[in-house]
């Protein structure tokens, strides 16, 4: 294990470039990290945290985004190369209706309402850019936000993609454009970003904190509160759900699809075999409760990313 430090505060999301970087964002800062030899340094500061990094699979592009900005009326996706330097934005822009008493009537206005984003991901081909957001509801617990999906490429003429209103998670599945999102006690995946008629699973948890697909096979697993759902996501078929340790807060599935890993808000990472379904292994760093992970491109190491830090630990089956 090898502690990369540099954040002062906590770390929120981690992602592998394809030749073996890792790029992470927290406090107000992303980082581009050599993980074997643990130095890095500041790509870019941003003007508030950053809660979701991406990668895509060619180029020197990355991608990133957080909380919104105070008095901001949209939020929006920054795409920078890695040496800091601004390449595009992509907006997310909503609105929600709200009553106003104007001249003895209420009338409907469209106003602004902030919302965090919390998750983006490349298509593995490059094509595509997608990102959700959350917004905070009762007692603070943050709810779906939505999202859209953009055609990443600079020629494209197809317009964005609006994702459903209630969008909190998604990842793309590792080959073509299928893409998965959960959503208000469900989790629904896409064909391509356009599908309107996605295979859907219903879920007990209102709010399920990370979806991932598993390669080489017709399978997606689904972090729903305190356990994984492992689910066909071509076709509807009957789910596996699993219990695990801890309140599952992200996923990472390794590139030969042989592991599956778990991190909880109490800590702990836990490695699962994506076809026994069966607990293999227990990790804990010591960071604290857990928001990200992430494989290396070869499989050999993974990244997490915790409340009190960021850590690299050699992986092996």
């Amino acid at each position: 294990m090898r502690v990369l430090k540099g954040h002062p505060r906590d770390v929120r999301a981690v992602a592998f470039a394809p030749d073996g970087r890792l790029v992470s964002g927290g406090d107000r800062t992303v980082r581009l990290w050599d993980a074997a030899a643990g130095t890095g340094t500041v790509v870019t500061k941003t003007r508030g945290p950053v809660y979701a990094v991406a990668v895509p699979p060619k180029g020197p592009a990355l991608a990133h985004g957080g909380r919104f900005a105070t008095g901001a009326e949209s939020n929006a996706v920054q795409v920078c190369d890695r040496a800091g330097k601004f390449l595009a934005s992509r907006d997310l822009r909503f609105t929600v209706n709200q009553p106003e008493w104007n001249a003895g009537q209420f009338v409907t206005v469209a106003r602004p309402e902030p919302r965090s984003i919390w998750g983006m991901a490349f298509s593995p081909d490059g094509a595509y850019l997608a990102a959700v957001c959350r917004r905070m509801g009762g007692a603070n617990i943050p709810n779906g936000g939505g999202g859209m999906c953009w055609p990443f490429d600079p020629s494209a003429t197809a317009p964005p993609v609006a994702l459903p209103e209630d969008a909190y998670a998604l990842a793309f599945a590792p080959t073509g454009h299928r893409l998965g999102v959960t959503r208000r006690n469900r989790v629904s995946f896409y064909p391509t970003p356009h599908a309107t008629e996605p295979v859907s699973y219903s879920l007990t948890a209102m709010w399920s904190a990370a979806v991932a697909f598993v390669p080489g096979a017709d399978l997606a697993v689904v972090a729903s509160s305190s356990s994984l759902h492992f689910v066909n996501p071509v076709r509807a078929e009957k789910p596996t759900r699993v219990k695990t340790g801890s309140r599952v807060a992200a996923l990472a599935v390794s590139p030969d699809g042989r592991a599956v890993l778990a991190g909880g808000r109490e800590g702990l990472v836990e490695v699962y075999d994506p076809l026994s379904r069966a607990r293999a292994k227990t990790y804990d760093f010591g960071i604290g409760g857990l928001h990200a992970l992430a494989f290396a491109p070869d499989g050999l190491t993974f990244a997490a990313a915790g409340d009190a830090g960021l850590v690299v630990c050699d992986f092996e089956h």
